[in-house]
């Protein structure tokens, strides 16, 4: 999953679905944590375990520690994981 983090933001949240590279879709989040310390990657991850009502342990950061663009790997099962993404995905603003 590709995602664009804004971190140090009022609240942390889901915000839309905006074009990245590639042709592909990125999925664009604020967190309140700054970007010190790995915090606002912790953020990122524990926000999408809740968004998508699964256990924060099947949220892994691939890469863009150190960057707004991350990618992030889920794991689980494929049909699970492609419904209860796509149930949250299809009620975010594209831009």
């Amino acid at each position: 999953m590709s995602v664009r983090v804004s971190p140090g933001k009022r609240g942390d949240c889901l915000l839309a679905l905006i074009p990245s590279g590639g042709g592909g879709r990125a999925l664009k989040v604020s967190v309140r944590a700054p970007p010190e310390g790995g915090r606002a990657n912790e953020a990122l991850l524990a926000l999408l375990a809740r968004a998508f009502s699964l256990p924060r342990r099947d949220f892994s950061l691939l890469s863009g520690g150190r960057s707004r663009n991350k990618s992030v790997l889920v794991s689980g099962d494929p049909g699970e994981l492609f419904s209860r993404l796509s149930g949250v995905l299809a009620f975010l603003p594209q831009e």
